[in-house]
């Protein structure tokens, strides 16, 4: 079963399984991070319903980006490849395939690499016997980013959403690896822990670090923040 939803006030239209993951506002807050010139490349590692590069597309629309996605599961691939129709998206290159098979792309094939990794480490959780399902909802976080580390160009970027406390894995990983590497808390409420980060680097930089101002998504009264609005609304975008 599919249906029909839509994300940043209605401008991404997207068709989702209704069982299993779905894009949310995560993929708007990702996309918000990407920075990119004219005809730059983008991949999307475990693209689902393709939501993050459509995101991306929207709000860089003006830069005519060629999106690439890649994904475990046959049924996201189809479901991305008719969102990518349903939102005009021209050329677009989906991939079923695992992202630990670095021989899919040539090295340093693409300028920025959006990614939205399982939440959960492998072994942390209740296994699924459908192992292409079981691989979307848990992973190993090192093997991704060494996936990206092969795949983007030199000085190119990788943008990564994740849960909060994974922040510290993260930039472990990252070290010695990407630099100049800036980073959004993203909080639910002012008064409430971090629920997400959002991580920029670009690939054998040796620019310091920066930690940007929380994005807080809802006010104590429960209402869209002004910043919420900007990003998830109207796409505006983060640094």
């Amino acid at each position: 079963m599919a249906d029909h939803t839509t994300l940043m006030n209605g401008r991404v239209k997207l068709i989702q399984s209704k069982d299993g993951l779905r894009a949310s506002m995560d993929s708007v807050l990702l996309s918000s991070i990407v920075k990119a010139n004219r005809d730059d490349a983008i991949l999307d590692m475990g693209c689902g319903t393709g939501a993050v590069g459509l995101c991306v597309n929207e709000r860089l629309k003006d830069c005519n980006i060629p999106i690439t996605g890649i994904d475990i599961q046959n049924d996201m691939i189809d479901l991305a490849q008719q969102n990518a129709k349903l939102n005009d998206l021209l050329d677009p290159q989906y991939l079923c395939s695992d992202i630990e098979d670095k021989s899919i792309f040539e090295a340093e094939a693409f300028d920025h690499i959006v990614m939205n990794p399982p939440y959960y480490q492998d072994g942390t959780r209740q296994k699924s016997p459908d192992i292409a399902r079981e691989k979307a909802y848990s992973g190993d976080l090192k093997i991704w980013i060494a996936s990206a580390l092969y795949w983007v160009r030199q000085g190119g970027s990788l943008n990564i959403i994740h849960r909060a406390d994974a922040l510290d894995d993260i930039l472990t990983l990252m070290k010695g690896k990407f630099g100049a590497i800036e980073v959004w808390p993203v909080y639910s409420k002012p008064d409430e822990p971090a629920i997400r980060v959002l991580v920029r680097g670009l690939r054998n930089r040796k620019t310091p670090m920066t930690i940007h101002p929380p994005v807080i998504l809802f006010k104590s009264n429960g209402q869209p923040s002004d910043q919420s609005d900007l990003i998830i609304k109207n796409g505006t975008g983060l640094g």
